[in-house]
């Protein structure tokens, strides 16, 4: 889902709706945090050459090879290393049991749960790996995300919105764009 220069209103609407579906829809498991991977993924791949002109259209110097390199290339190597490690990840960890419960059998895990809705604002220097990078650990992680870009990108701002809104359903990601009183709101959700 997308947002255009949202009102507070409209950011916490959509936080409260993620919010429900993390609820509703329980703690996701290893195949659904994969598939949003795999998502982000092919988004990458597909769209890759889209997202290096829009940069280099914001940027009005940077090099599209550079960008591929950079942001695309980084970012899928992010998606992938989280995805490759994302069983060992979810993993209870085993913890040492205090004297003398460990004497009658009790044992004692420590099992990472997922927060449900997680922010992400990425500024304007690489713009598409610092949204894609940090999606890869809100993923593997089991979380869902809340992206606001950087407005000095505005191309790239445009085309990621318009993309992630056709890969991802609003509940699981949502970005909003807009000027810093926008980004100052959204820093308060």
């Amino acid at each position: 889902m997308a947002l255009d220069s949202a009102a507070g209103s409209g950011m916490s609407s959509i936080l409260s709706r993620q919010k429900a579906a993390h609820i509703r829809d329980g703690i996701p498991s290893a195949a659904k945090r994969i598939e949003w991977i795999d998502k982000s993924i092919d988004l990458l791949v597909t769209h890759g050459d889209a997202l290096a002109e829009a940069m280099r259209e914001d940027f009005g110097h940077r090099s599209v090879d550079q960008s591929a390199l950079t942001d695309i290339a980084g970012s899928i190597g992010a998606l992938k290393f989280s995805k490759k490690n994302l069983a060992k990840w979810m993993k209870p960890e085993k913890r040492k049991v205090e004297f003398p419960l460990g004497l009658l059998g009790s044992k004692a895990y420590i099992q990472y749960q997922p927060k449900g809705v997680i922010g992400v604002i990425s500024p304007w220097n690489f713009p598409v790996n610092l949204t894609f990078a940090p999606l890869a650990g809100v993923f593997a992680a089991g979380n869902r995300a809340m992206i606001k870009p950087s407005e000095f990108t505005e191309a790239t701002s445009e085309l990621m919105k318009s993309l992630l809104a056709q890969y991802y359903d609003e509940e699981e990601v949502a970005v909003v764009t807009g000027g810093p009183e926008i980004g100052a709101e959204f820093s308060k959700l």
